[in-house]
């Protein structure tokens, strides 16, 4: 509905912006001033005008280059917007100090001073070249990837295992019939090293070329863990493009415990028009068949309000996203698909090497807390319940919309996303409000809340003022003091 309610405002802004960037061509003269210079101004505009009606509308090839015509537009308007507003005010200030008329369009210079009618001209020029080098600045700038480091220190004892560069000692013979050895020796306090990945929105903008990106800076640090904290989607997954390829990298990626995620917002097949979100009347579905499929290739595994015990050493829990919680009712509906051994042990230690850790499936190595299926999102307290408090508790939640509650019911670490830092200032200042922890790093008692500004853009196909990144954690124990 916000997109059907906006179309007014939207509508009118591009009737302003072809009106001013017209009389700007009629005051400078030459062929774009002439009649057949607007005309082949306006055909372009008026398509990228209604690109994000075409792109929510048509289907196949057209579908998919207005669908990415648009997501371009949308960011250069903003600034477009922005800088002509701006220029409006400046303008209009200097009118007022210098008593001279003030003017909206460089064609009703004509009736005043020269001054006025030159400063009009090049203050638009200036306008619409820093658009354009800004823009091109974000486009560029979005297909960057960085590292972000943080440490964190929990105040609880976790017995972890450490890898096979370690020196290690047989713990357990195998079994007949087994398919690996487990190889490893138990390290009091060891260092956590956790791989966070949130926001990938893969479709139109964000695909094959991101996904190397991202998994070349995850090969380099070596995690224990990696965990993706939703919105792996962009909606719509026939969006990606050569997803098999992009499944395949994600699975090739190793790590001592494998690969976690929860859903985020826009893991949910549903209509985007300009950004928004056209909600059905239908149960919310988290996961289409082709996104679990994605997962499960990918060696993935999705945490539904579930929370696993990793060897016995930390808990780990992913929620349902906050978007499925509506007055105490189920509003979401969930398709499971169960992950098998083959393919999650991509995403750990291969069976070539001299030995191999249980696959997350293995009751061994990981199971699950929580004994009993939800049909909605629990509360915090609903998490923690019957867990052991003295063992540290990572919680994998997409939107950080309850740290103090996550808090208060014995949370010690709690991985996010979803705000991308506002990805364009200056709406990334508005983020910073409207958020308790909009990005980095903050401590609620003893919790810690670590959220990213994710790796992946949303709505428009770029970033200013933000970054694309991946966060290595480092997460210390110790005991109480």
């Amino acid at each position: 509905m916000g997109a059907v309610l906006l179309s007014p405002l939207y509508l009118l802004l591009h009737l302003y912006l072809a009106i001013r960037i017209l009389s700007w061509f009629s005051a400078i003269g030459g062929p774009m001033s002439k009649t057949w210079g607007s005309i082949l101004f306006l055909i372009p505009f008026v398509l990228v005008t209604v690109s994000p009606l075409l792109g929510a509308f048509t289907h196949g090839r057209l579908k998919r280059v207005t669908k990415q015509i648009s997501n371009y537009w949308l960011g250069i308007l903003l600034y477009l917007a922005l800088f002509l507003l701006l220029s409006d005010l400046v303008r209009m200030l200097f009118c007022l100090a210098t008593q001279r008329p003030f003017f909206l369009f460089a064609w009703n210079s004509e009736s005043t001073d020269t001054f006025s009618r030159t400063a009009t001209v090049v203050g638009d020029a200036i306008v619409f070249t820093a658009t354009a080098l800004l823009s091109i600045y974000g486009i560029v700038h979005a297909r960057q990837v960085k590292k972000v480091t943080y440490s964190v220190k929990i105040p609880k004892s976790c017995e972890l295992f450490i890898s096979k560069s370690e020196h290690t000692e047989t713990i357990s013979a195998q079994k007949p019939g087994a398919d690996t050895v487990c190889v490893r020796k138990t390290q009091h306090n060891a260092k956590l090293k956790i791989a966070l990945v949130a926001d990938l929105h893969l479709g139109y903008s964000v695909g094959l070329p991101q996904i190397r990106k991202i998994a070349d800076v995850i090969r380099e640090m070596e995690p224990d863990l990696i965990v993706f904290a939703g919105d792996i989607f962009d909606n719509e997954f026939a969006a990606i493009k050569q997803p098999e390829e992009c499944a395949r990298i994600l699975a090739s990626l190793k790590s001592t415990y494998g690969s976690f995620a929860c859903w985020g917002n826009h893991d949910v097949e549903e209509l985007i028009f300009a950004g928004f979100t056209f909600h059905s009347k239908e149960t919310k579905v988290f996961g289409s068949p082709q996104m679990n499929q994605f997962l499960e290739a990918s060696g993935i595994r999705i945490l539904e309000d579930e929370t696993l015990l990793i060897d016995n050493a930390f808990y780990l829990t992913g929620r349902l996203d906050a978007s499925c919680q509506k007055s105490g009712k189920a509003s979401v509906r969930r398709i499971r698909q169960r992950q098998s051994k083959s393919r999650i042990s991509s995403s750990a230690h291969t069976q070539e090497e001299s030995f191999a850790y249980p696959q997350p499936d293995d009751s061994n190595f990981c199971r699950s807390a929580s004994s009993k299926p939800v049909t909605g999102r629990k509360t915090p307290a609903e998490l923690t319940a019957g867990l052991d408090p003295e063992k540290p508790h990572i919680v994998i939640d997409h939107q950080p919309s309850e740290l103090p509650e996550l808090a208060a019911a014995g949370a010690d670490l709690v991985l996010s996303g979803h705000t991308h830092d506002g990805q364009l200032f200056p709406a990334s200042l508005t983020t910073r409000i409207g958020w308790k922890n909009s990005r980095g790093k903050l401590c609620i008692g003893n919790m810690t809340s670590i959220v990213t500004s994710g790796a992946g853009v949303w709505g428009p196909a770029m970033r200013v003022g933000t970054n694309n990144e991946v966060v290595e954690l480092f997460v210390s124990f110790s005991e109480k003091a």
